[in-house]
């Protein structure tokens, strides 16, 4: 019943999108959009700001980010030589995983307010990785201009900043600063479940491949980063949760920006978030 409770409001809000897109033709691009402009940024700020214990706890607990995001891609290679896969298609969405859509909703519903600074931290390695890493492999280039307009990276740095010297908003302020904050889960979610009715399952193999090896590899890393580093419970149960999460929806949309076979791309994100399903609710009864 607690696993249920958790994953309940994640992916009954998602399947509302998913209902609704489905009697009504929406777009999605404008609330996206402000979400990740505006509420998501708030979301970050207030959490990293006013719920971090200290900035300190970041540094680590990132790098296991970096080991689980990196090390996925570096242990999956073989397997593209084996099944003589695409490494450009395969291994992104292996790497880049649903923390923000899927991540942080997650852990606000399994382990409070308090793990959601700690979540957003392993969120961030997958957005600098997502718009650095991830474009290049798809054939894109990089820009590092661009990454210090997103705003999500202008709010982490101000909201460490404003943790590091201890600064607080004034309460005429929070409290509109949390409401915006909290907009930001429901609406994430529901535009998921908006964007699952547009994915291909067209090649349903490698979906099922991918849907395996994605949680499977993030796992194996997550556990190696428990063992390098001395994670509390808390830690370590985040970053398994963070290492079992299915592929980022965005990577569908990133193959189709760069033409690198955005159908089968989108086939692994589409079978991958369905075996979510599975496999999300397994690995919270492991880590509670």
């Amino acid at each position: 019943m607690q696993i249920i409770s958790i994953i309940f409001p994640v992916f009954f809000i998602a399947f509302i999108g998913y209902l609704y897109a489905n009697k009504v033709k929406i777009n999605m691009d404008m609330p996206n959009k402000i979400n990740m402009d505006i509420f998501i940024p708030i979301m970050v700020f207030y959490f990293i700001s006013e719920k971090l214990p200290s900035i300190h706890m970041i540094g680590s607990f990132s790098m296991g980010a970096v080991i689980v995001v990196f090390g996925s891609g570096i242990i999956l290679y073989p397997i593209t030589k084996i099944f003589n896969l695409n490494p450009r298609t395969f291994l992104p969405p292996m790497m880049f995983n649903n923390s923000i859509n899927l991540g942080l909703p997650l852990a606000f519903f399994a382990f409070g307010e308090e793990a959601m600074a700690l979540a957003i931290a392993l969120s961030l390695v997958q957005v600098i990785g997502q718009f650095t890493v991830a474009v290049m492999m798809y054939g894109g280039k990089f820009d590092i201009g661009s990454l210090f307009k997103n705003p999500v990276i202008i709010a982490t740095l101000i909201g460490l900043l404003f943790n590091y010297f201890n600064f607080h908003l004034p309460s005429i302020l929070l409290d509109p600063v949390k409401m915006m904050a909290q907009v930001s889960i429901p609406l994430v979610l529901f535009a998921l479940g908006v964007r699952l009715i547009h994915l291909e399952l067209r090649y349903w193999k490698i979906g099922i491949l991918g849907a395996i090896l994605c949680p499977l590899s993030g796992i194996l890393m997550a556990l190696l980063a428990i063992y390098i580093f001395d994670y509390t419970p808390l830690q370590a149960s985040l970053i398994i949760l963070f290492g079992a999460l299915p592929p980022a929806v965005i990577n569908s949309i990133m193959a189709e920006k760069y033409n690198c076979d955005s159908i089968t791309v989108a086939s692994i994100v589409a079978i991958g978030n369905i075996a979510s399903l599975i496999i999300i609710p397994i690995v919270l009864y492991f880590v509670l």
